[in-house]
């Protein structure tokens, strides 16, 4: 390939950088460092969160692909959460709890509804006065913002920083914009959270990091020209085919449709950790980097007709689209998430295989900088008893995790209120109103392909009886929300179309 496949598509984006950047340049001599490397007090903390990444597809999870140098590479030096599930297949309830601890049930920002589809229905907003880790460490002290290109991040979350942009560009000119920001704030601790969105749509790696996937499309016979790839920067345009729309079962031209779309898709996860390489490189040039601690993780993974066979049986999507995507079901390719972290009290070498929450993210950063946990935390569990620390979500820094807890994701973007309940290796998908869909041994067959629940009883009333608890509870995200997208900013409509969010 002789440049990009998609520069006719990158073109306005392109420009745009530019321009931000000789305009920064300009204006930097005005903007003073303020480094200070050997301050006195608790860590810094830089946060990444990466759109739309499973797990499985990361070098650290044994992944065959070179995905993830960078990552495997820092990783080794911190720890590694092996098994991390997401308490929402999309991204506003997702990053959301992991910055509060709480369930999407908790902190409001999710669809309701008997059927939810979020391309006519807007979900809820966080309210006002929820305490999130970024206002707790600014209550401690701390500069806080956040550069995110996912316009769900603003639905209460970036507003509880200091500084927040929205930045609809590739992954080096957030961090870009990230770095510029801790240069002139590294004077006192600081939290900077970065949200990268690359490996969402609209998919358009650079050309360095797709090449990496090439010879798998080629030893498989498929076609690897630039008009082959600008059909994939989405589900598929002309002449492509459109996997919206796949067949099933899946014919020859569905596979190289799949197989190119892959390829794309691990293309900016490549982009996406070279990237972040890069900013630990300039905490390290900065010597920032032995007083930081830096954590990456995902809000939900992606289908890639992974389970369409479920999809179709099932049908409940109310779009029509049987088993690509997100926010549409509880498979593990949406659920299982990576989380890792490094620096200052993060332990070295350590991977943690037991099933974690990304609730427990925000009660672990805070444990490892030395801080308070969230106020608000063990307000919340003493009101819901015992049940309530399951939903909640606890610090697990010493890889204390305890056997037999109970992990739960709820708030589905499209389709019906499903919800996950899972305890150690087995996992029920069902209806909140108890409605069995489908039981799985994650241990014997992670990719769920077999449905345990008529051969397993007692698994399946042993987890239904933790689902009639949490329905009765009554913190699971099923409160009505009324709203329309009519009454959303035209800018706010604007920027989720452009990732395909609504119409």
């Amino acid at each position: 390939m002789s440049g990009s496949p998609f520069d006719p598509l990158t073109v306005k984006v392109r420009w745009q950088t530019r321009l931000s950047r000789w305009r920064d340049a300009l204006l930097r001599p005005l903007r003073p460092s303020r480094i200070k490397p050997e301050r006195d007090g608790p860590p810094n903390l830089v946060l990444v969160g990466i759109d739309t990444l499973r797990a499985d597809h990361l070098g650290l999870a044994g992944y065959g692909q070179p995905t993830s140098p960078c990552l495997d590479r820092l990783g080794g030096g911190g720890t590694i959460f092996a098994d991390v599930t997401a308490p929402a297949p999309w991204t506003l309830p997702s990053f959301a709890s992991a910055l509060t601890g709480r369930m999407p049930g908790l902190h409001g920002g999710y669809l309701s509804g008997a059927t939810r589809n979020m391309d006519t229905q807007p979900p809820g907003r966080l309210p006002d006065d929820l305490v999130t880790l970024s206002s707790h460490l600014k209550s401690l002290g701390y500069k806080t913002a956040a550069f995110y290109s996912n316009q769900f991040f603003a639905f209460g979350l970036a507003e509880s920083f200091d500084h927040h942009l929205y930045v609809n560009r590739p992954a080096g000119e957030v961090a870009r914009l990230a770095n510029e920001w801790m240069r002139q704030n590294a004077d006192g601790p600081f939290f900077c959270f970065v949200l990268l969105n690359d490996p969402h749509e609209p998919t358009t790696p650079e050309t360095e990091d797709l090449a990496p996937f090439l010879p798998r499309l080629q030893a498989q016979g498929f076609a690897t020209s630039d008009e082959a790839f600008r059909s994939y920067v989405r589900w598929g345009d002309e002449p492509g085919v459109d996997l919206t729309e796949a067949k099933f079962p899946a014919d020859a031209a569905t596979e190289q449709a799949r197989a190119i779309k892959l390829a794309i898709y691990d293309g900016t996860i490549r982009y996406v950790d070279r990237v972040i390489g890069a900013i630990e490189d300039t905490l390290q040039e900065r010597d920032l980097a032995r007083n930081t601690v830096v954590s990456v993780f995902s809000d939900h993974g992606e289908e890639f007709l992974d389970h369409a066979a479920f999809a179709h049986q099932w049908g409940h999507d109310p779009r029509g689209i049987n088993g690509i995507g997100h926010g549409h079901s509880h498979f593990q390719e949406l659920l299982h998430v990576p989380w890792l972290a490094w620096g200052p009290g993060v332990p070295v070498g350590q991977l943690v295989r037991q099933p974690v929450s990304l609730l427990d993210l925000s009660p672990t950063l805070l444990a490892w900088l030395g801080l308070p946990p969230l106020p608000d935390l063990e307000r919340a569990v003493a009101s819901a008893g015992e049940w309530g620390a399951n939903l909640i979500g606890k610090s697990v820094a010493d890889d204390a995790v305890e056997p037999g807890r109970i992990i739960l994701s709820e708030a589905i973007a499209y389709g019906p209120d499903l919800v996950a309940v899972r305890q150690d290796h087995l996992k029920l998908v069902a209806h909140r109103d108890g409605r069995i869909l489908a039981l799985f041994d994650l241990a014997a067959d992670p990719g769920e392909s077999r449905d345990l629940a008529a051969e397993n009883p007692d698994a399946v009333e042993l987890l239904s009886g933790h689902l009639a608890q949490w329905r009765q509870s009554g913190l699971g995200a099923t409160g009505d929300q009324d709203g329309s997208w009519d009454d959303m900013d035209d800018t706010i409509r604007q920027r989720l179309k452009d990732l395909g969010y609504s119409d």
